[in-house]
């Protein structure tokens, strides 16, 4: 399954094997799982959407000569792989939420787990979480101790997180919570803004977050 040739995919019994064993795994921490894991995952899913797309533009470039059982095997042909697309992003979806609610028990209540056993992708959304909790625990601690200063200077960081704006519709120019004026912007413009005016322009659908992961 580690293997670079494109044609070594995952299958989806396998995908049901491992979310079946770790269902019924009752040591502390997810199972051990290949590196490229969720790798060959996004292959196999890749090349069913592919398939599909090719299968499609091949039937509405043909002649009316395509006898009608081709049309019919065609069309039952696209059904089965979009069922098992459907039943492989459900599938994979249930192993990934398992796993990551495992290991935050885990790691909340102080026990152990082997680290290893985290796929990348995993390691990923593990440490997101952990600065979430880092990041709660710092508040309610200044808090608690009563430093008001130091409270207002952890809380005012949140003016220097930008994020990447397309606007849906034409604004006019404002001023940020930083006190910079931004804009004015029209229909399909791309912005960096302080995610403090961010929120609230796409919450007025005025814009749509950009994500800049490649």
């Amino acid at each position: 399954m580690g293997s670079d040739n494109q044609n070594n995919f995952i299958n989806i019994e396998e995908v049901f094997n491992t979310l079946k064993k770790e269902i019924q795994l009752n040591t502390s921490g997810p199972q051990s799982l290949p590196p490229d894991f969720y790798q060959n995952i996004a292959k196999m899913i890749s090349k069913l959407k592919n398939d599909n797309n090719y299968a499609k533009k091949e039937r509405e470039e043909a002649n009316d000569s395509i006898m009608k059982k081709e049309k019919m095997d065609n069309k039952i042909s696209d059904q089965i792989k979009n069922n098992l697309l459907d039943l492989l992003v459900r599938s994979v979806t249930l192993l990934f939420v398992y796993r990551y609610k495992k290991t935050f028990s885990v790691d909340k209540t102080h026990e152990t787990f082997d680290y290893s056993n985290l796929t990348d992708e995993e390691k990923y959304v593990f440490y997101g979480d952990r600065e979430r909790e880092h990041r709660i625990n710092l508040v309610l601690n200044t808090l608690f101790e009563g430093k008001p200063k130091t409270l207002e200077k952890i809380v005012s960081s949140i003016n220097q997180n930008f994020i990447v704006l397309r606007f849906l519709d034409s604004m006019e120019q404002f001023v940020g919570v930083n006190m910079n004026k931004y804009g004015p912007f029209k229909k399909d413009d791309v912005a960096i803004l302080p995610f403090e005016n961010a929120r609230s322009i796409i919450e007025n659908n005025k814009a749509i977050e950009i994500n800049m992961v490649n």
